[in-house]
């Protein structure tokens, strides 16, 4: 099932690159890309005049999202603002949709605060991910996020966690913190299908607050930041950017801190939603990366990716494979015999603000008004 979905992804993947200069092809998704521009904005008419309703459940839920397609670092900011509730005392649950899935329908318990309770292969490899990283938290995958909440409050969680939540408006939130990544901020406002962004940037103005990913780069450009003003308004703008702390072997069982692994020769590989910040990432790090493998975002790896690595490791007479966390969920097993290195970079989430969660949660009583302690 998962080689089939591989293999209609790369078709299409490979149609797109072969046409995407083609003219008719672009004013198809050109035309398809107003399709969608119209369908969008009459479900958020729909929802602002209350024929399309909201629910509203007893807890205090934050969304974290975007409005491009890819990564932005929302996963990582789930994960640290997880955290932050748990150092408070709360219970917290993180709901992801499970993409890549065939449980996406279902309601899947991941972590149930005390132990992993099934496989990426059921739950998603951001679920899988996450449950990893927050032992103690509360994760659940599923494409009805409101089930899922429902079933994170039954469990006794206070903070509900949308990860890539921002379109998910059907569920009323207390916080709604949209992640702008600082490389692609609005892919020239280019919608699906021509571009990567989900919503036009008016859509900031649904936001309480901003944060900016990959800040310490200055791609972003002063239209894009006169942009986020414009509709930012007075709502609190932070800025992070990533740093690795260590690589971890997945098949040799070694860890090495980031100083050590300076000079390392490697090839980069991963599968996620943009591959550049993750080389550029790398690279930062003095990490010698003589080329890298891309593959789409939540692809599912099967051996034949895995002999591939190691043939292009063979050409470059390297031993090293570099990939992101979210990949090492899907590649451990299938690299445990490989005649070569495989290892995962651990990021360290770097705030400019080390404050700036006090500052977006600063209405601690709202909070214990809704949340129940556990």
């Amino acid at each position: 099932m998962k080689t089939s979905q591989n293999k209609l992804l790369n078709i299409f993947i490979n149609i797109y690159n072969k046409n995407r200069n083609n003219k008719l092809f672009s004013l198809l998704l050109y035309i398809s890309s107003l399709v969608f521009f119209l369908l969008y904005k009459t479900r958020l008419f729909l929802y602002k005049i209350k024929i399309l309703k909201t629910t509203t459940l007893p807890a205090y839920i934050i969304s974290i999202g975007n409005i491009t397609s890819g990564g932005t670092g929302k996963t990582p900011i789930s994960i640290e603002t997880a955290k932050y509730f748990m150092s408070l005392g709360h219970k917290v649950a993180i709901l992801t949709r499970g993409y890549n899935t065939n449980q996406e329908d279902k309601v899947t318990l991941v972590n149930d605060g005390t132990e992993l309770l099934t496989d990426y292969e059921n739950c998603g490899d951001e679920a899988y991910m996450i449950a990893k990283n927050l032992p103690n938290a509360l994760v659940i995958s599923g494409k009805d996020r409101i089930r899922s909440a429902k079933a994170a409050i039954k469990l006794g969680a206070g903070v509900i966690i949308l990860d890539d939540g921002f379109q998910y408006i059907k569920l009323n939130r207390n916080e709604n913190i949209l992640m702008i990544d600082s490389y692609n901020p609005f892919d020239k406002n280019r919608l699906i299908p021509l571009g990567k962004s989900r919503e036009c940037p008016d859509s900031i103005s649904r936001a309480t607050s901003i944060i900016l990913s990959n800040s310490d780069r200055t791609h972003i450009s002063e239209k894009d930041l006169n942009t986020i003003k414009k509709y930012a308004k007075q709502i609190p703008v932070g800025k992070i950017s990533y740093k690795i702390k260590e690589l971890i072997s997945l098949n040799t069982k070694r860890v090495l801190n980031i100083s050590s692994a300076k000079g390392l020769e490697a090839i980069a590989c991963c599968g996620i939603g943009n591959p550049q910040s993750f080389i550029d990432l790398l690279k930062r790090n003095e990490i010698k990366i003589t080329d890298y493998i891309i593959y789409p975002d939540h692809y599912n790896y099967q051996f034949e990716d895995i002999e591939k690595m190691i043939k292009v490791c063979k050409e470059y007479n390297t031993e090293n494979i570099i990939i992101s966390e979210k990949d090492a969920v899907k590649i451990t097993d299938l690299c445990q015999a490989a005649p070569i290195s495989f290892w995962s970079t651990k990021i360290e989430v770097l705030w400019e603000n080390s404050t700036f969660f006090d500052t977006i949660f600063e209405k601690k009583e709202t909070i214990k008004t809704v949340v129940k302690h556990t």
